[in-house]
C-alpha cells in the first residue's frame, strides 16, 4: 500500500504547479474591458452621462443610453476602447401619490466601442459596437415600496413622474444572461428581497435635463439624465496556460505514484 507522506507530497507538487499560475491571474479582460475579479465588482455610470426617455403611465418603455465613467473606481479601465450601454424598461405600476413608479421587462446591453466614437447625442452607434455584456431584470422586491410589487426597477421622483428633480431616484436587480463577460459574472451574491439571489445590485439617481429635452440622432426625444452604480462580484475563469500547469501538476502526481508503486512491487518480489 501506498504511503500517505507520499500521496501528500505529489498531490501538494500537483496543486502547487497548477496554483503558480492562477497566483498571477489578478486582472481580467474580456474585449479590452479590464478588472481585478478578486475584488468587489463596481461598475459606475457618472451622473448626467446616463440619458433617458420620459415615462408617465403603465405601459409606457423607458429607453435610454450612458457612458460606464468606471469600473472599481478605475477610468482606465478600457485602453483604447470605450464601454457604452443601452437599456429599457417597462412602466408596470405607478402610485402618483408617492410619485413611484414600478419597471418590469428589464434589459441593459453593453458594448465595447473605439475610443472617441461615442456620442453622447446620438446613441445610434452604441449597438453597432461588440456586445460585452447582457444584464436582464431580475423580478425582486424593495421596502417602501406599496406591498405587494414586485419587479426589476423600482424609482420615487421628486416635482412630478413625466419631470422629475434633484433627489430622485431608483434601485432594482439585474442578472448576467449574454455576452462574452457573462461568465465572469453569474455569481448570485445579491439577496432579490423575495429568497432568491441575483448577480447585481443597482441604484441610481435621475432628474429632468437643465436644458431641456432634446431629439438624439436616432429621433428619440430625451429628457431625463443621471448617473448609476452596479455593484456584484465577479470571479476569475483559469486561462489555458493556467490549466496547462494545473495538468502538468497532476501528470507529475501520477508519475510519481507509479514509481512508488513499482518502488513497492520490487521489494514483495
Amino acid at each position: 500500500m501506498l504511503k500517505k507522506k507520499y500521496i501528500g507530497v505529489a498531490l501538494a507538487c500537483a496543486l502547487a504547479l497548477g496554483a503558480s499560475g492562477a497566483a498571477f491571474a489578478t486582472t481580467v479582460s474580456v474585449g479590452g474591458v479590464k478588472w481585478d475579479p478578486n475584488s468587489t465588482f463596481d461598475l459606475t455610470v457618472a451622473t448626467s452621462s446616463l440619458i433617458e426617455t420620459s415615462v408617465a403611465s403603465p405601459g409606457d418603455t423607458l429607453t435610454g443610453y450612458g457612458l460606464v465613467s468606471g469600473i472599481n473606481q478605475d477610468t482606465n479601465f478600457c485602453s483604447g476602447c470605450q464601454l457604452a450601454y443601452t437599456f429599457q424598461y417597462t412602466v408596470a405600476n405607478t402610485d402618483p401619490s408617492t410619485l413611484q413608479v414600478l419597471f418590469n421587462a428589464g434589459a441593459v446591453n453593453f458594448y465595447v466601442l473605439p475610443s472617441g466614437t461615442y456620442n453622447s447625442k446620438d446613441p445610434s452607434n452604441i449597438t453597432t459596437g461588440t456586445p460585452w455584456l447582457t444584464l436582464t431584470g431580475h423580478n425582486s422586491t424593495i421596502t417602501g415600496y406599496p406591498t405587494g410589487w414586485q419587479g426589476d426597477l423600482f424609482a420615487t421622483a421628486s416635482g412630478s413622474i413625466t419631470t422629475p428633480g434633484t433627489g430622485s431616484g431608483g434601485a432594482g436587480y439585474l442578472d448576467a444572461t449574454g455576452g462574452p463577460a457573462a461568465i465572469f459574472m453569474q455569481t448570485q451574491t445579491q439577496h432579490d428581497g423575495l429568497g432568491g439571489l441575483a448577480d447585481f445590485f443597482m441604484t441610481t439617481n435621475f432628474s429632468a435635463i437643465p436644458g431641456g429635452s432634446f431629439v438624439g440622432g436616432n429621433g428619440v426625444t430625451y429628457a431625463i439624465e443621471g448617473g448609476a452604480t452596479i455593484t456584484g462580484s465577479t470571479m476569475p475563469v483559469p486561462e489555458p496556460a493556467e490549466i496547462g500547469l494545473l495538468g502538468l501538476g497532476l501528470g507529475v502526481l501520477g508519475l510519481m505514484l507509479r514509481r512508488r508503486s513499482k518502488e513497492e512491487a520490487e521489494e514483495l518480489s
